[in-house]
């Protein structure tokens, strides 16, 4: 028996009771990384992995001697040493390329105009205080599948989420290095077989309840939060991040859409609804700024951030503590799933480039996860009570449920 990943740790292993028959529980960050149930009530650190082609399981210790924190570090010690054969950039009499940090300084010196200030900071912490320190000084050509390994899996033993974004890091950098002709055109990318860290779902949704208490004082807010409450009024109704709101321009509002100049993905198009669209309208016929939301009505400055008037306003209204501004697009984006849009048409919406990064966001509420349940399990137990006529009816309105 498997049952639904968990974050492993030694609580949760206290926690794990025996069952009739042996189960596995897996942990919901490193993949393969597992802790085996016995019905004796014997409990260990089991990892499962591909060796050679071969899947494999590998006992790394029982929980009585081994913490799980050591069973964790053992693990990426295990995946490191199993990386699949090295891919080679170029033959091997072909001479070293430039050296990784080399190459850094290229890129950063090519993304500076089109990156923002805090993006081109927060590369810059990676690659000083991970990816240069362990590779910096090896040729780019010379960069193998088992060094990027035991460099990813190292650091993925104190931060899984720094080592994925530090892995996203290197591999845009090694893409310029193709794209620019430093490198061949159709080098294969070295770190291409080493899998991510498992990311688990950020934030939360806001559960319809929540909405109406937010929707309530979004309506009728104190004349000092005016500005604020149609910023996060915006937020929730685009999807929008909060610094895209905040440094939103009149010149980017269009009858339609919104034409964002900076974003964190780059200039994208935010289309409106009827409700953006009408709360925009509004603000335009007092607008004395060049800002859609100025720090002072005459003001040539944005408003300052948003998220300590939020943390202010959560407060006043009694949403939860963990409730953050970032929280109103997670629930942009749940809701537009729930209503039937695709994960690809909510990325749209969101800009996202990845999928994965959409499903983060993807936060169901617990009625909807049960009407869903019901609606299939209904289909289900029609089906296998059926009469064989009955079954063709059941089937035929399955398809044309799946149609419409």
């Amino acid at each position: 028996m498997r049952k639904e990943p968990i974050y492993l740790s030694d609580l949760s292993a206290r926690a794990a009771r025996p069952s009739a028959k042996e189960y596995m529980l897996p942990d919901n960050r490193l993949s393969g990384f597992t802790l085996r149930v016995q019905p004796t009530g014997s409990k260990s650190w089991v990892l499962r992995l591909k060796i050679d082609g071969k899947a494999k399981r590998v006992t790394l210790g029982n929980t009585q001697t081994m913490s799980a924190e050591e069973a964790r570090a053992r693990a990426h010690q295990k995946l490191s040493a199993s990386a699949p054969p090295d891919i080679s950039l170029l033959a091997t009499n072909d001479k070293p390329a430039i050296k990784l940090h080399v190459l850094a300084q290229r890129f950063l010196k090519a993304k500076q105009p089109t990156w923002k200030p805090t993006t081109m900071k927060s590369v810059k912490t990676y690659l000083n205080s991970a990816i240069l320190p362990a590779l910096g000084e090896h040729a780019i050509n010379r960069l193998s599948t088992s060094d990027i390994a035991d460099w990813f899996h190292t650091y993925s033993t104190t931060s899984p989420g720094g080592a994925n974004q530090a892995l996203s890091h290197l591999r845009g950098m090694l893409k310029f290095a193709r794209e620019t002709g430093i490198l061949p055109p159709d080098s294969p990318d070295p770190s291409k077989p080493i899998r991510r860290n498992t990311r688990r779902a950020r934030g939360r949704l806001l559960n319809s309840q929540q909405l109406t208490i937010l929707g309530a004082w979004l309506n009728a807010p104190p004349i000092r939060w005016l500005n604020v409450a149609d910023a996060i009024h915006l937020i929730l109704l685009t999807g929008c991040r909060s610094g895209e709101i905040a440094r939103l321009r009149w010149d980017e509002v269009d009858v339609d859409r919104l034409t964002l100049t900076t974003t964190k993905t780059g200039a994208r198009e935010v289309m409106l609804s009827k409700s953006a669209r009408a709360l925009l309208e509004v603000r335009r016929q007092t607008a004395h700024s060049k800002f859609v939301f100025p720090k002072t009505p005459t003001s040539n400055l944005p408003i300052a951030s948003i998220d300590s008037s939020w943390r202010a306003i959560r407060n006043q209204i009694g949403l939860p503590q963990d409730i953050r501004l970032h929280d109103l697009r997670h629930t942009y984006a749940s809701h537009a799933i729930m209503t039937g849009e695709t994960l690809s048409m909510a990325g749209q919406l969101l800009g996202h480039k990845r999928p994965q990064t959409t499903e983060i966001y993807a936060h169901l509420d617990g009625p909807h996860l049960i009407n869903a349940a019901d609606r299939v399990s209904d289909i289900i137990s029609n089906w296998i009570s059926a009469k064989p006529r009955e079954r063709r009816l059941s089937c035929t309105i399955w398809q044309s449920a799946r149609e419409n």
